[in-house]
């Protein structure tokens, strides 16, 4: 995994939520689960994992909408997600789309990135990236 700034900052669309992560992270994935399908409109939520000690909102915070696992942030304002938090976690899944510099962050086959859920996954979505693919969460 290579990073080129710190700390690592993002927010939603409108700039009414930003945050800042003094931390790289510890993990990350690619989540195909219905959750995150209907959570975020997409075939699946692309996120890496901080320490929650190591986040913190520099401005405003977002709304969440909890489910029956996690918490998920959003802003009032824009709707644009950013985090999720799971139960009882002392750790932050930070959404990439939200981050300031998204194209920092490179996911090779030799590293801990993945595919999780893909039980999940719609039928003709195809994987071909050669990343770690899990059914369920590792």
């Amino acid at each position: 995994m290579s990073y080129k700034h710190m700390p690592v900052t993002g927010g939603c669309s409108c700039g009414e939520v930003r945050y800042q992560i003094s931390e790289p992270p510890n993990n990350g994935g690619y989540c195909h689960c219905g959750q995150c399908q209907r959570a975020w409109g997409g075939l699946f939520s692309a996120a890496l994992l901080f320490n929650e000690a190591a986040f913190q909102f520099t401005k405003g915070e977002p709304k969440y909408y909890k489910t029956p696992l996690a918490k998920r942030g959003f802003c009032e304002n824009c709707g644009s997600p950013t985090i999720f938090v799971y139960d009882g976690d002392n750790r932050v899944w930070v959404l990439i789309g939200s981050l300031d510099n998204p194209g920092d962050w490179s996911f090779n086959k030799d590293g801990w990135f993945g595919h999780y859920y893909l039980e999940n996954k719609v039928p003709w979505e195809e994987i071909h990236d050669g990343l770690p693919k899990h059914q369920k969460q590792g």
